[in-house]
């Protein structure tokens, strides 16, 4: 990682903690100078937020501590499995060494429709050297592989469109260059089409979680996001989202809606036009794929500030959106504001609970922890969600588990943790409102 780009994340930081620690601490020491009480609302106030987000992290894992067993629907037409395209995206020569693996874990190992399968690898380079020989021998090989060199591609986003304008199944994968696929996920994805939803989101599993202490950590968040949250909010709302990778849509949906390359997150774009048009999406925790996460803080900072800023783009847009949709009922609109405006509200409010406890110092002229029976229930309420997550992915874990040891790791730094992620969420904000838009590549190695 470029020196430079640190610095500048750096620099970033100390802004933040200006702007949200030193700034608010003397307008709140101010404020409450000439109106006491106004400090002890404000404590009350943001304690409430931090008890209000671990209440929906407790109901998303009450709700997901038992497998929601698949039911067939009378909707169901009982089609056989359409031929299916894979379509898997790269940038290379960066995603090189894992890309064969992927390929041919697809091409090796899935169990295939009777009208076949095609695979599209689909890719952007800066330089073509020693790179598609290797390609091409795959494709000689295989002719169901079908290489395409998006040549003037700049993102994702524009990868995916190019191959979804060749791609001629009639049900379509998208994975990332990292993922290996489980053999059964047509069979598993196409029932949930078949019923009449036009998009399935499987579970995406972290498997060099032991490379390092923040790929431990990731790992356990995954079965987090895809054991819990994903799927309690599509077995609480019957709404989920398309996670970028390891999902399955009609063909006939995708081509239409295509990704914006304007997207820091252009999944999530994709998910809300697709939703606002009345489309509906499943997330199904039996279909497993698993890729490689960041082993770095530095990998981690920057894959979740791309997400965080594009998160925050399509709140932006689609925030009003939702609430005014006829698609969707008032549980449904819940879920996307919490997803959406609310998460923005919160992560920017949740940093001045220490400018408040600072303040509160300076009034009283010592540290003293405003504590009484309602901080003491909140903090161990909030406190104790993260465990509470921990001991639930556990329980629903895909296998072959994690460690148990790393639970106990994700439990244990969980608030910190989401503190982390909560600062990264408001550097990306500031990022977004000063027209900062980087991507920067996420460093891919085989896990041997």
């Amino acid at each position: 990682m470029d020196k430079k780009k640190r610095t500048i994340e750096w620099n970033k930081i100390f802004e933040i903690l200006l702007v949200f620690l030193v700034i608010p601490t003397l307008i709140f020491y101010l404020i409450s100078l000439r109106w006491p009480d106004f400090l002890n609302y404000a404590y009350y106030f943001i304690v409430w937020l931090f008890v209000f987000q671990s209440g929906l992290s407790y109901t998303y894992s009450l709700s997901a501590f038992r497998r929601k067993i698949f039911r067939e629907l009378p909707t169901a037409k009982h089609a056989i499995i359409p031929k299916t395209t894979f379509i898997v995206t790269a940038y290379l020569p960066n995603e090189l060494e894992v890309i064969e693996d992927t390929l041919l874990n697809i091409l090796e190992h899935i169990q295939r429709p009777q009208d076949g399968i095609e695979l599209i690898l689909v890719y952007n380079t800066p330089r073509m050297e020693g790179i598609e020989p290797r390609l091409r021998e795959l494709a000689y090989k295989w002719p169901e592989l079908i290489l395409a060199n998006a040549y003037d591609s700049r993102s994702k986003s524009e990868n995916l469109n190019y191959a979804l304008e060749i791609a001629s199944g009639e049900m379509i994968v998208l994975l990332d260059a990292d993922h290996l696929v489980a053999p059964d996920c047509l069979k598993r994805a196409w029932r949930w089409l078949d019923e009449g939803y036009n998009v399935v989101q499987g579970r995406c599993k972290i498997r060099n979680g032991r490379r390092s202490p923040v790929s431990a950590l990731v790992e356990v968040e995954f079965e987090v996001i895809y054991g819990i949250s994903h799927y309690a909010k599509s077995k609480l709302f019957d709404s989920t989202l398309f996670g970028g990778t390891n999902g399955y849509w009609r063909s006939a949906l995708i081509k239409k809606l295509k990704f914006n390359p304007e997207r820091l997150t252009e999944d999530i774009d994709t998910t809300l036009r697709a939703i606002l048009q009345g489309n509906h999406i499943v997330h199904d925790r039996s279909i497993i794929s698993t890729e490689l996460a960041p082993e770095t803080l530095t990998g981690l900072w920057f894959q979740r500030k791309r997400w965080a800023q594009g998160w925050f783009q399509c709140s932006l847009k689609y925030q009003m959106a939702i609430l005014e949709s006829k698609f969707l009922n008032i549980f449904q609109k819940f879920m996307w504001t919490t997803l959406l405006m609310w998460r923005v509200i919160y992560d920017i409010l949740s940093h001045l609970l220490f400018p408040i406890v600072f303040a509160f110092w300076l009034i009283k002229g010592r540290i003293e922890l405003p504590m009484n029976s309602f901080i003491w229930f909140a903090l161990f309420f909030v406190m104790l969600s993260g465990p509470f997550e921990a001991l639930v992915a556990y329980k629903n874990a895909s296998l072959p588990r994690a460690r148990v040891w790393q639970y106990l790791y994700y439990a244990f730094f969980a608030f910190g943790y989401t503190l982390f992620k909560n600062m990264i969420q408001v550097v990306a904000i500031r990022d977004e409102l000063l027209g900062k838009r980087e991507w920067v590549v996420s460093q891919r190695k085989n896990e041997k």
